[in-house]
């Protein structure tokens, strides 16, 4: 029996299993639940699947939430380690400050299919199509919640929303008065700190800052278990305005500023001279700071318009390359209802990215300083067919930018809620992920052919790289049978055209980037919560996906197989947190991950495989005072240390270490 056929069966059971426990649960409400309350998971609300605020339930799209108690009683120090979380998801840790993150599959250093907003502004950097998980250092205790959407937003949010989209949500000003202090320390958190504090400054203007670091101690190599020297440090600070002007009107100020340090041996320099090829210690430097202001305007209950404006600045400056960007924002959304049954959302955006890059013998950029334009228009329309039943949303972005041209993305989803506790939801959506500037305009030494036949082999931009094409067809269902219970489920067929990849006249000659490759995704995501008795919540999760790629020059570049292989196919995700006195509480979360055949090329090359692995994480929350809390937490339990995942070039492969840390929160 081959691999598919052991896939189709595995989809197959789980989905009759889920169906025979929803029809359990069905034959018991009947009986049992008339009267029922809503559960929490009805009561979510969300504005990122439809630029509105909606509950969860009646969201046509994959959705998950990390709320403001899921942070407070995980063990996540970091953005990325809530993240794991997310079913759909795949969170892996490269080393102390990199991280390989993706919805759907296509996971690396750069996953260029996923859009990460903070507040509404992006964080995804178009130099190389991906995120630098290293400079976000929110504050845990600022943050409202984590909304993801898995599957295509392009429609709303434009390009590169192509497998997913993360908004992260900070708390309003009015919501954090008062002073809180954390501190952290243990034997891979080195010391990290944070302080806030929020004070009313008139009626209605409230406004906060704050100042955070963390500091990370450094992991060990694969290889003999030395130290990785990958220790890292960052220190952010940053405020916010929160101002209601009328009943009409509000308006928000905020701003973050940052400077980190992260050390990382680089294996693979190449010079111009002998040796050609060097091992050098690198001090990675990141700068940055942003500035966004909103305006909302209230015209009636039916109507209301919201203008956004912001400014971001990166620097990097690694031994291979420095870089700095310079981004302005402008995006304006009007919504209103039309008759009862339209629900519309307009909107126009246009962004201005200004780059410049200090090349380097290995890496460089031509030109090495450049302006580019995006303009955008979005327009969506909900339309209630039955009332209370059965809703129809139908919408599409419309953008034009400087590498691949005018893009259309369009989507058409149907929500079907046949009684109060169960939703069926289908979707069709076209995404587009367009190029990279590296892809465009770069150039990557890859190897040297040593005198007499000196040779550098390298990779080029290459201008006539298109954007990447994703048709992706989704279903999901959500059934919510008590205030106790709740499941979730989606399937999803994703076809993709023009992927990335790799094609050479000849042997030794140089390499360009080509659209040659496509394939196909599928998968299932599952996610149940349940709460047995008032002292204990649970939720379980299981994501399978299976990929088939094809490529024209995988002979050559494995592009297909490291596709392929850079994604476990299934991933197991369970919590339980148990309330055990008033002010003592008992946190517990694990998730499995399935092998990486193939995590990247260097793994590829290597024949390394990245075996599963279990993370097992604890933490216990103990409040002696009511502004006092300490909590005493344990990371990767079950392991000194495994491999998660293995960084495309540059440095070596790193294992993620056992943690534990004391951390004391006290409210001022």
């Amino acid at each position: 029996m081959n691999s598919k056929k052991i896939s189709l069966i595995k989809i197959t059971v789980s989905i009759l299993a889920t169906f025979f426990i929803l029809f359990s649960f069905s034959q018991a409400d009947d009986l049992e639940m008339l009267d029922m309350d809503l559960s929490s998971l009805m009561q979510i609300q969300i504005t990122s699947a439809g630029r509105k605020a909606q509950d969860l339930v009646d969201v046509p799209a994959a959705v998950y939430v990390i709320d403001r108690d899921d942070i407070q009683n995980s063990s996540a120090t970091c953005v990325p380690e809530l993240l794991r979380m997310v079913p759909g998801l795949q969170v892996a840790r490269i080393s102390s400050s990199k991280w390989a993150i993706a919805s759907r599959g296509f996971n690396g250093t750069f996953s260029n299919k996923l859009l990460v907003q903070i507040d509404g502004r992006s964080v995804y950097t178009s130099a190389y199509s991906g995120v630098y998980w290293d400079t976000l250092n929110l504050p845990l205790e600022n943050i409202e919640q984590i909304e993801v959407i898995r599957g295509p937003g392009a429609t709303l949010w434009g390009a590169n929303a192509v497998n997913g989209v993360i908004n992260i949500i900070t708390k309003t000003a009015a919501e954090t008065q008062g002073g809180k202090v954390t501190a952290t320390m243990g034997n891979q958190e080195r010391g990290s700190a944070s302080f806030r504090y929020g004070k009313q400054l008139k009626n209605d203007l409230y406004g906060r800052f704050y100042a955070s670091h963390h500091a990370q101690d450094s992991y060990t190599y694969l290889g003999d278990k030395s130290d990785a020297d990958d220790d890292w440090q960052i220190t952010t600070g940053g405020f916010r305005l929160d101002n209601n002007v009328g009943i009409n009107d509000s308006w928000t100020f905020q701003g973050d500023i940052y400077h980190g340090e992260n050390n990382q041996w680089v294996d693979t320099l190449w010079i111009p001279d002998l040796p050609y090829l060097i091992r050098a210690q690198d001090q990675v430097h990141t700068n940055g700071g942003n500035l966004l202001g909103r305006w909302e305007h209230g015209i009636s209950e039916k109507q209301s318009w919201t203008l956004q404006v912001y400014y971001d600045f990166t620097t990097r400056d690694e031994i291979y390359l420095e870089q700095t960007n310079h981004i302005v924002d402008i995006d304006f959304q009007h919504r209103f209802q039309v008759k009862n049954c339209h629900d519309l959302v307009w909107g126009m955006g246009y962004r201005v990215v200004k780059d410049d890059f200090s090349n380097s013998y290995q890496v460089e950029f031509s030109p090495d300083s450049q302006t580019n334009n995006l303009v955008s228009a979005f327009l969506q329309d909900e339309i209630a067919l039955l009332k209370d039943r059965v809703w129809l949303t139908i919408g599409s972005k419309f953008e034009h930018n400087e590498y691949s041209g005018f893009e259309v993305q369009p989507n058409l989803r149907l929500l079907w809620k046949p009684q109060e506790k169960h939703s069926l939801w289908a979707s069709i959506a076209r995404a587009v992920r367009t190029p990279s500037r590296a892809e465009d305009s770069g150039k990557v030494i890859t190897y040297i052919i040593p005198p007499p036949f000196f040779t550098e082999v390298s990779v080029w931009g290459n201008s006539d790289f298109d954007s990447e094409e994703l048709i992706a067809y989704e279903a999901g269902y959500r059934y919510i049978p008590s205030k106790n219970l709740s499941i979730d489920m989606t399937l999803y067929y994703n076809d993709y055209r023009d992927l990335q990849s790799y094609s050479e006249a000849s042997p030794f000659s140089p390499v360009y980037f080509v659209n040659s490759m496509e394939g196909q995704t599928y998968g299932l995501e599952i996610t149940t919560t349940w709460t047995p008795a008032d002292w204990i919540d649970t939720e379980f999760s299981y994501t399978y996906i299976d990929l088939s790629m094809e490529d024209e020059n995988n002979e050559s570049f494995q592009s297909a197989d490291i596709t392929e292989g850079s994604s476990p196919q299934n991933q197991f995700y369970a919590r339980a947190n148990i309330k055990l006195r008033e002010n003592l509480r008992l946190n517990l979360w694990g998730h499995y991950t399935d092998q990486l055949k193939a995590s990247s090329i260097s793994a590829s090359s290597s024949n390394t495989v990245v075996d599963d692995y279990i993370n097992f994480n604890a933490n216990i929350k103990w409040s002696p005072k009511e502004n006092l809390e300490i909590t005493l937490a344990g990371e990767n339990l079950f392991d000194n240390r495994h491999l998660e995942f293995i960084q495309e070039a540059f440095t070596s492969p790193i294992e993620v270490e056992r943690s534990i840390y004391l951390k004391i929160t006290w409210a001022l």
